[in-house]
């Protein structure tokens, strides 16, 4: 299995919302099993959910255009005042 989805996985939640219960195939559990034990093994990983990839993209381009704001301790009040415009 080369990808696994969220329909090859069920989960369960109770009222309150929290998850109870999760059924998978063994063939998925062994994926992910494989799957956690690189990233934890990895120094590298980043997690790759497209959002974060937005982000982090979004991020990269601000500090390449220079819109960034260096901090000083003694600065802060003035670093919050840039975040709130």
């Amino acid at each position: 299995m080369s990808e696994t989805t969220l329909d090859d996985i069920k989960i369960f939640f109770d009222e309150t919302g929290k998850a109870r219960e999760v059924l998978m195939s063994y063939e998925t559990f062994l994926y992910l099993e494989v799957f956690l034990k690189e990233l934890k093994n990895n120094r590298q990983t980043y997690f790759i959910a497209k959002e974060w990839q937005r982000r982090i993209r979004e991020a990269e381009a601000d500090i390449r255009a220079g819109r960034v704001y260096r901090v000083q301790v003694q600065d802060i009040e003035k670093a919050l005042d840039w975040l709130d415009e």
